[in-house]
């Protein structure tokens, strides 16, 4: 019995950290490419983000661009389900204007002008890339981080400058990102043409949360992942609780139809 469960352990642990990963699953979410609180060889970072609902190590995965930009991540690197890793040059966060780093690389430029990052996994296979212009169809910030729209989180949609934007959010030694965090840019996902509508608490940090408006009448929630799969749908009444502790931590999209009016919101669960 202790061997199987010896070998249970071994085979869990090795999935998880070299084992069946697809395209997509990690994603390129930010890049800080040209800060200036700190130099860029001091300040430099990108975060990822897991769109999956299991945590993923990155241990042996290679980060490169097209030219001779290489580093092999030599650790355990672990990408926890629906949630974020910083990769930076400098882990020190009093010179790096304050970022947490949770894997420091080397060998690994990010250009201000046109660039690329690829992380392609151990058996070779390239998971995500970004490939930035430097303008006009990437944003070219000096100072602030590239953030890919909460509504784009696919290994298709950060291949399009226009689902980029520039950081709003100032953090640390005075830059503007959201290193770990849900970043500030958001495309298509606010809506309303429901009167009064509103919801709280969002973020939801208890798993619950209320959806109120004008009208009394049922609404029809649907919430959707940020890769497009429903995870939630139900007929509540005027001011029920919803309960979504059942979902990850992570970013959702919010929508409601009430009657033949329709309001979309982001849903952060924390």
């Amino acid at each position: 019995m202790k061997k199987l469960y010896f070998l249970f352990i071994t085979f869990f642990i090795t999935s998880m950290s070299f084992g069946q990963v697809n395209v997509g699953d990690i994603i390129i979410t930010e890049i800080m490419q040209n800060p200036s609180a700190v130099l860029d060889s001091n300040g430099e970072y990108f975060e990822v983000y897991n769109t999956t609902a299991s945590p993923i190590d990155m241990n042996g995965w290679i980060i490169k661009d097209l030219g001779s930009d290489s580093h092999t991540i030599s650790s355990s690197l672990i990408v926890p389900a629906n949630g974020y890793a910083i990769l930076g040059i400098n882990g020190d966060s009093g010179t790096n204007g304050g970022v947490t780093v949770n894997y420091v690389y080397s060998g690994i430029t990010l250009a201000n002008g046109a660039d690329e990052l690829l992380l392609v996994d151990t058996v070779g296979t390239t998971i995500d890339e970004v490939d930035w212009d430097g303008g006009p169809n990437f944003p070219d910030p000096n100072g602030a981080s590239m953030e890919l729209a909460t509504d784009k989180y696919n290994a298709t949609d950060n291949d399009t400058g226009s689902n980029w934007g520039v950081a709003v959010t100032t953090f640390g030694a005075g830059d503007k990102g959201t290193p770990g965090a849900v970043n500030d840019f958001t495309l298509g996902i606010v809506k309303n043409q429901i009167a009064g509508f509103a919801m709280y608490p969002n973020p939801v940090s208890n798993g619950k949360f209320v959806i109120t408006s004008n009208n009394g009448a049922n609404k029809q929630v649907e919430i959707y992942s940020m890769i497009g799969k429903q995870v939630y749908s139900k007929t509540v009444k005027a001011n029920e609780t919803i309960d979504v502790s059942n979902l990850n931590r992570g970013i959702y999209l919010l929508r409601v139809k009430e009657e033949d009016k329709i309001a979309t919101r982001k849903l952060i669960v924390n």
